[in-house]
């Protein structure tokens, strides 16, 4: 599963102004919802004006801040001679397809197509690509709302929505007021396969009403069938009980709140996990790939100790111990 954040999105784009920087684009059009982001980091990195498909097209007066004049000045979206069209990812090429048939035939002529990223490596229906993303794949501003969680499994507490308290998780009273009360964190707008949650089987009713009242649909509650909380903490089969119903699922991806948690169940599975708490994508091989191995026995002995860490803190240590390996 290939996942893309909105900092690795900023970080693909700046690696990829070379092929942009040199054109001469005088205006950015993103295409709704999902190209209006990269076209305004676009548009500030080349410093000229952005705007919106449905605004170009209207021909609507241009605007900028106060804090500095664009490149080429500009008054309407179709005083632009140069427009870069901008779409977060292509696949079919049918949003982009749609958006050009939308443009008057005069201007087409001045547009260059663009999305940041592309399944494949040759896409001859579009003119600029920024980075090849093979699928499956997913990215941080859909993933929720992707076709992806018909085939999901998402945990509820600090996904769906916010932790509870030590005082509100006390297995009584309070637990269940929070349960019916909770305030939502990650609603998705598509039908989830399967809720797994660490969440008592006795607090069906109440997850059921917080559930309908927010709309979530879902076609299975997997819950923890055990008398208490005291139980459960002495049992610690969080991770595990998520990791079983997964494995065995044919499911393509899990959503956990908690790294270790994530780690762990993927671990387990060996398929990825979606950790909501750090913006991590945990998979099989991406760990070790954090790290290369390196050739000596020493280096592979520091190496088979760094791989079992963390991702979070593998991302922290990987610059020391990359100069340390370079020292030596």
């Amino acid at each position: 599963m290939n996942y893309k954040s909105f900092a690795d999105l900023s970080i693909d784009i700046n690696n990829n102004l070379f092929k942009l920087n040199n054109e001469d684009y005088d205006l950015i059009v993103g295409i709704p919802r999902s190209g209006m982001i990269p076209a305004y980091m676009i548009g500030l990195y080349l410093n000229v004006h952005v705007t919106s498909l449905d605004s170009f097209i209207n021909n609507e007066k241009l605007t900028s801040g106060v804090s500095r004049n664009t490149k080429m000045p500009l008054v309407f979206a179709m005083d632009a001679q140069k427009i870069l069209l901008v779409d977060d990812s292509i696949v079919t090429g049918k949003a982009m397809q749609l958006a050009l048939a939308r443009i008057p035939n005069n201007i087409k002529e001045s547009i260059t197509t663009c999305a940041i990223y592309s399944d494949k490596k040759n896409k001859p229906d579009i003119d600029i690509y920024l980075e090849y993303v093979k699928r499956p794949r997913v990215f941080e501003w859909n993933i929720f709302h992707a076709r992806l969680m018909k085939n999901a499994c998402l945990d509820i507490d600090g996904v769906l929505c916010i932790d509870p308290t030590e005082d509100e998780n006390d297995d009584g009273d309070n637990y269940i007021h929070f349960m019916l009360n909770a305030k939502p964190l990650h609603i998705p707008s598509t039908k989830i396969k399967a809720l797994v949650t660490s969440r008592l089987e006795k607090y069906r009713p109440q997850t059921e009403q917080w559930l309908n009242a927010h709309n979530i649909q879902y076609d299975e509650l997997i819950m923890l069938d055990l008398p208490s909380k005291k139980e459960r903490q002495k049992l610690g089969l969080h991770a595990e009980h998520k990791a079983a119903y997964y494995k065995k699922s044919g499911l393509d991806l899990f959503v956990e709140s908690a790294p270790t948690q994530a780690l762990a169940i993927m671990t387990a599975t060996g398929k990825p996990v979606f950790c909501t708490d750090n913006n991590q994508m945990y998979a099989p091989n991406i760990s070790r790939a954090l790290i290369k191995s390196p050739t000596s026995l020493l280096k592979q002995w520091e190496h088979s100790i760094a791989i079992k860490l963390p991702v979070s803190l593998k991302r922290i240590i990987k610059p020391i111990y990359t100069t340390l390996l370079t020292r030596n």
